[in-house]
């Protein structure tokens, strides 16, 4: 009996892209840039990256890849390929039809649309139908005193849903998390 290898999420092809910065897999080039910016204390607050983050954790988001549940992209300046940033889709679920998103960016990437314009490449990506992943419902989750993470958020059309007590696990202990959802049927013609 042979198992079947589980599916892996393709890359979106044509990468995505808006002229100014680029969503693309991680690569061996990204270790130095990666470690720089995960040594930042916004990142390091908001996300689980290990503190601290060293050349070796790099290597391992790098080798670790896609997977059949995740898609995990650095987000680049589409000219010279700096790194501005990270994208993923995370508990990717085809049979619920849904999935979490989650990103951030370098402290000098800030307030510049970095974060907008990768959220909503990629969520717009997640619910496109084919080659997009024609899901349902991308939902983000945001710390109640992330209000810039909250802002971008619904500046690319998330709705805030509702806080969700003890909602991840971060560092040893459960932090209350606003969840902010969007739906392909609110907007189907965007997702086609």
């Amino acid at each position: 009996m042979t198992l079947a290898s589980p599916r892996v999420i393709g890359l979106p092809h044509p990468p995505l892209s808006d002229g100014e910065i680029l969503l693309r897999a991680w690569a061996a080039e990204d270790v130095p840039a990666l470690v720089r910016a995960c040594a930042d204390p916004l990142i390091q607050r908001y996300t689980s990256v290990r503190i601290p983050y060293t050349p070796e954790d790099a290597q391992m988001l790098v080798d670790a890849g896609r997977t059949d549940t995740v898609l995990p992209l650095a987000v680049t300046d589409a000219h010279t390929g700096e790194l501005l940033g990270a994208v993923g889709l995370h508990a990717v679920d085809d049979r619920r039809s849904r999935t979490e998103i989650g990103y951030w960016t370098v402290p000098w990437a800030r307030r510049q649309g970095v974060a907008l314009a990768a959220l909503q490449m990629l969520a717009a990506w997640a619910m496109a139908d084919p080659p997009g992943l024609a899901l349902a419902r991308v939902e983000l989750y945001a710390e109640p005193d992330n209000l810039p993470s909250q802002q971008v958020a619904e500046a690319a059309g998330f709705v805030r849903a509702d806080l969700v007590r003890g909602g991840i696990a971060l560092r040893g202990r459960r932090r209350d998390v606003v969840r902010f959802v969007l739906e392909r049927a609110a907007n189907p013609a965007k997702f086609q």
